[in-house]
């Protein structure tokens, strides 16, 4: 049975009025709220001496302070009239909205909502709180000889533990004096840190990389951030490589969003003096002891307009990264450095970009800087469109032991359409443009003056939109009808030939090779400088079959498209087709994926290039992907790469390469994956490379990166 102690507690003044003929309002605490604290429970006991108020068993107390609901509950709620306050002991929970204290012993002060914890445990999802003592209350409390986990405290939680922790919840955590550790060791020590709760945590706080290489020996690679503000951490790359050196270079990351205003990106670098064999580089020049790469990224939005970009690579040679982190080199094998600021107006764009070159192995064409406006496609009236492109330019290439072109080129693309549309179903656009571009202080060109370039152009676009729905379904397969969409286009541009070009313009931004048609469009050309005589038709057909889909309203079944250009030369020594190029790909269920891209010759009846996919996946559980890369004359590759997850915990995963042109196995791998507690990925890795390779034939690997911390 629950009493309630403010029935018991006004019953007991009542007795004291009539035996002293004092008021019962004369008892109400100093500084005390107009009601008295409402506390339920098993058993009620009040002490006129005292002046307490005590409940037990399954005690209880609905409160506010501020506008925060609170609820203690406790073995035991004892209430001090006098000094307003409630003391709760034994299995004590406070809670605040999503906020959680637990303890042994709280005192909590109703005037004024401050408390005093010993024992205490607070906090939320992904943060918890574990400290001797604590003083303060739900807005700041400082939390004494604590330890602070991220994710359920567990033996493979990383934790800080920390002399002092000040916590304001839902806004940041700070910490004095403390150990980066797991489960509340002390590993890493650490002077004061803080983290914006506000911010998401981000996993960039540890790695680990250890293992085997043949060419680098036993390798130890550890990288660790904390954090130093309330938006930076900062830290150091350390790796030992017993064939090689030590790697060492402070590396740092940061990120935050205010509003409208976010910014984000890492600093990484590394120094060593390498004492092992360094090869050459890729002039074929040999490699010095001292070796290093520095590495940034930076983006940031300013408000819903401006965009800042930057992407700086320094390499000391240019194989520095291919050696000691070849997973990194294969995403960037050419180091780009860029600097871009962007603005985004209501149909265009404004930027400033520079591509730079600090890099003495490296052909880049440098940009100090390029300015561009750009206008989209945009409504002029009567049924007329436009479209602009301006841009002026300082560029400068330098090629490690070749001619050095330089030049300053203003250039103006513009362009009007005018769509038809006689039908639904059928669409005509005549297109008319102009490219001015004028050259100035031109270093590297057969002719020094000053030189202006004016391109004209004619053309049109037109495509036949058609379809058709069948009645078709296989419950199998997960096919709902059938809906097949045929659209043949057809384009056309012609952009006479100018030969007052030769000689008066640095070939900077030229061809290169590439066995992918080039835009028709000359505004769509970055080839600015080589801008050839065109006269073309291109011919394309495409093929989609889509089935009803619930959940997207339809989904693709297969695609078959194919391109292909006509030319009329000026020379008939030139051919007048292109080679067909052609992609297809077919998702008949949500499980299998085939996928393949083709450049055909008609003229000799060869397949130039073949890439092609199978991926197969049952849920969860495991994948098959099937892949090879064949470019006539280049490479004729066949990959093959599987996972299979064993439990919760284990992944397998093999993958297999094999070069046919030099028939061998370019690389065999295999790993397992393992999964500590969602937030370490452990990965033992076994690699044999038997082609040519820098990294040399056996590498065994054992990494840790952290998951979502």
């Amino acid at each position: 049975m629950q009493f309630r102690t403010t029935i018991l507690f006004f019953s007991f003044l009542a007795l004291l009025g009539l035996g002293h003929g004092a008021p019962a309002a004369e008892s109400k605490p100093k500084g005390s709220s107009l009601t008295y604290p409402v506390i339920t429970g098993d058993e009620a006991e009040f002490n006129g001496e005292q002046a307490t108020d005590t409940v037990t068993g399954h005690a209880q107390w609905k409160g506010k302070w501020k506008d925060r609901d609170l609820v203690l509950t406790a073995d035991k709620i004892t209430y001090y009239t006098k000094k307003d306050i409630l003391i709760a002991e034994g299995h004590v929970t406070m809670t605040s909205a999503d906020e959680r204290l637990l303890s042994d012993r709280l005192e909590y002060h109703r005037n004024d909502g401050s408390l005093s914890v010993d024992s205490i445990r607070i906090g939320r999802f992904p943060l918890y709180i574990e400290g001797e003592s604590a003083l303060g209350n739900f807005d700041l409390i400082t939390i004494n000889n604590a330890i602070v986990s991220y994710s359920d405290p567990g033996k493979w939680s990383p934790s800080i533990r920390a002399k002092t922790i000040i916590y304001s919840p839902g806004h940041y955590i700070k910490t004095v004096d403390g150990f980066l550790g797991l489960a509340g060791s002390r590993i890493i020590p650490i002077a004061t840190i803080r983290q914006d709760l506000t911010q998401a945590i981000t996993a960039n706080y540890f790695n680990l990389d250890a293992g085997y290489r043949s060419d680098l020996g036993a390798i130890l690679d550890v990288g660790f951030h904390v954090p130093v503000s309330t938006y930076m951490k900062a830290g150091a790359d350390i790796g030992l490589f017993t064939s090689r050196g030590i790697m060492v270079g402070p590396s740092a990351s940061y990120n935050s969003t205010q509003g409208e205003n976010e910014y984000s990106g890492y600093l990484k670098t590394g120094f060593i003096h390498d004492y092992g064999n360094k090869k050459t580089d890729i002039l074929g020049n040999p490699i010095g002891a001292g070796r290093g790469y520095v590495e940034w990224d930076h983006h940031e939005q300013i408000g819903e307009n401006i965009t800042l970009n930057a992407d700086i690579n320094w390499w000391k040679d240019s194989e520095v990264i291919r050696d000691f982190y070849p997973k990194d080199f294969y995403q960037v094998q050419t180091p780009d450095n860029t600097l871009e600021a962007t603005y985004s107006g209501e149909n265009y764009f404004a930027s400033t970009f520079m591509r730079l070159n600090p890099n003495s192995f490296d052909d880049v064409v440098q940009r100090l800087p390029e300015i561009r406006f750009d206008q989209l496609t945009t409504a002029i009236g009567g049924g007329f469109y436009e479209r602009l492109n301006a841009s002026i330019a300082g560029l400068r290439e330098k090629p490690p032991g070749g001619l050095t072109l330089t030049s300053n080129r203003f250039d103006v693309f513009y362009e009007i359409s005018r769509p038809i549309n006689p039908t639904s179903y059928f669409n005509f656009t005549p297109v008319v443009a102009g490219r001015l571009t004028e050259y100035t202080d031109k270093k590297g060109s057969v002719l020094s003056d000053d030189y202006l370039r004016s391109l004209s152009e004619i053309g049109f676009d037109s495509q036949l939109r058609s379809s058709g729905v069948f009645d078709f379904n296989n419950p199998l397969w997960d096919i709902n009808g059938i809906r097949h969409l045929l659209t043949p286009m057809l384009s056309y541009r012609y952009v006479p030939i100018n030969n007052h070009d030769y000689g008066n313009i640095p070939l900077i931004d030229r061809e290169t090779y590439t066995t992918y048609l080039k835009p028709l469009d000359i505004g769509d050309l970055r080839t600015v400088d080589q801008i050839p005589y065109e006269n073309t038709f291109r011919l394309s057909l495409n093929n989609t079959i889509q089935t009803r889909d619930p959940e997207y309203g339809s989904r693709d079944l297969a695609s078959l498209n194919l391109v292909c250009d006509l030319y009329d030369h000026t020379h008939s020594s030139q051919r007048d087709y292109s080679d067909i190029h052609s992609d297809y790909s077919l998702k008949p269920a949500r499980w299998v994926e085939i996928t393949s891209q083709e450049v055909y010759s008609p003229s000799n009846f060869r397949l130039r290039e073949f890439e092609s996919g199978f991926k197969f996946k049952s849920a969860d559980k495991w994948t098959l992907q099937l892949a090879s890369d064949f470019v006539r004359h280049e490479d004729n590759d066949y990959l093959a790469r599987t996972t299979y997850r064993l439990n919760e915990e284990f992944e397998v995963i093999g993958l297999v390469e094999y070069g046919a042109r030099q028939h061998v196995f370019n690389q065999r791998s295999i790993a397992v994956v393992q999964n500590l507690a969602n937030l370490w990925r452990v990965e033992y890795r076994f690699t044999d490379n038997q082609g040519p390779s820098r990294e040399g034939h056996i590498n065994f690997q054992f990494l840790v990166e952290a998951l979502r911390f």
